[in-house]
């Protein structure tokens, strides 16, 4: 009798602590070839990575982790040093992970959710993308347009497998939600605010996870990211010749731009005398703009001395930034505090960011970037002229 009271008096306390902790996920499996190597569960969260449990691997390599139910898909990482399994945890579903340390983040096996699967080819898309890519940015043979267009080329191509064989197939899916966030090095391979295109995607995964998991915080989050994208890619007003300063229009027939560089200074576009200019619209804290501005400081070092100036405009929000991602560039740098709202990207009819012009020596304005095949190619052609 004794024995069965204790017996009745664990499992209450067992079913307490089930309460307490709440419904539960779990994640378990085995990693063989890691013995004594450290096993990582991280959350990736709307905030960041965030580490959420570890454990060391014995001989046999097994694990298992538990977490608690998610309102909605949430999205999980198992790491061992720089190898990585993505997976996404719905509900109280149970996962089992195998795999082989020296090919973990690409030859695992997962059970327990088609998502997971689904994740598991596309990280493996993406990790040949970003080898793809590197193999063209060592390739010293190809000059930096033609890695620019190839590089545009794959992602693009990337970009349609994705949206028409895994996003629309199940847009409301945990798979269709991590496809529009992968990236290539630090660039998202979907540009969800600034691009017309994958910004219809993005409403649409946005849309489905509205009517399956209303009122959570991701969901809210994606439906902002699609609104501010809406926003940022509905096609402007047209300016009217009148509402235009005529003494902005300098002879030549480009728009003058008058704005204050990092040290408070103006700088007109018009004064730049004998000189290609690159006249470019953009914004520091785009996904890209550090892989950019390193292509384009290969331009200014290649061609300032055959007659190149650029002349970049920033809309960041935060000023600040700006003057900080700006402050030993070689170029002429220039802040436009009204930002999407600015009269110059209005007469300019800049659509998207980053979009950049050429203007010849003469200040005639040549083309716009989408006009042009190859920049370089164009602005050596200019320099020569």
């Amino acid at each position: 009798m004794k024995k069965i009271l204790c017996t009745i008096f664990s499992s209450l306390i067992l079913l307490t602590a089930c309460d307490e902790q709440g419904e539960q996920f779990e994640i378990n499996g085995n990693i063989s070839s890691a013995a004594g190597k450290m096993l990582y569960l991280e959350a990736i969260t709307l905030n960041g990575i965030q580490a959420t449990d570890s454990a060391r691997l014995d001989r046999d390599g097994g694990f298992r982790f538990h977490g608690t139910r998610p309102l909605n898909p949430e999205f999980y990482r198992l790491r061992i040093g720089k190898q990585i399994i993505n997976l996404a945890v719905d509900s109280t579903e149970t996962l089992q992970v195998k795999a082989d340390l020296p090919t973990m983040d690409t030859e695992y096996t997962v059970e327990g959710s088609d998502d997971c699967k689904t994740i598991k080819e596309l990280s493996k898309k993406q990790i040949r993308l970003q080898q793809t890519l590197s193999d063209i940015l060592s390739n010293t043979q190809l000059t930096i347009g033609e890695q620019d267009r190839l590089i545009e080329e794959h992602i693009a191509h990337y970009k349609e497998d994705i949206k028409y064989n895994y996003i629309l197939k199940d847009p409301a899916a945990a798979y269709a939600y991590f496809a529009l966030f992968q990236t290539v090095g630090e660039r998202l391979i979907f540009n969800p605010v600034n691009d017309p295109e994958d910004v219809k995607f993005v409403g649409a995964v946005a849309t489905a996870w509205e009517t399956r998991y209303p009122g959570t915080e991701r969901t809210e989050n994606l439906c902002n990211i699609a609104l501010r994208g809406m926003r940022n890619t509905k096609r402007p007003t047209p300016a009217s010749w009148d509402a235009i300063d005529q003494s902005k229009i300098i002879t030549s027939g480009i728009i003058d731009i008058e704005l204050p560089d990092i040290e408070g200074r103006t700088q007109r576009l018009s004064a730049i005398k004998n000189k290609v200019v690159l006249l470019d619209f953009t914004a520091y804290s785009l996904p890209q703009s550090k892989e950019r501005i390193m292509q384009m400081r290969q331009l200014y070092n290649k061609y300032s001395s055959k007659g190149l100036e650029i002349y970049q405009i920033s809309i960041d929000p935060d000023e600040h930034y700006w003057k900080t991602a700006c402050e030993h560039l070689p170029w002429i740098c220039v802040y436009d505090a009204s930002g999407e709202s600015s009269s110059y990207i209005n007469m300019y009819q800049v659509r998207r960011l980053p979009t950049y012009f050429l203007i010849d020596k003469q200040g005639n304005l040549v083309a716009r970037d989408e006009q042009i095949e190859d920049l370089e190619k164009s602005i050596k052609a200019l320099c020569e002229e």
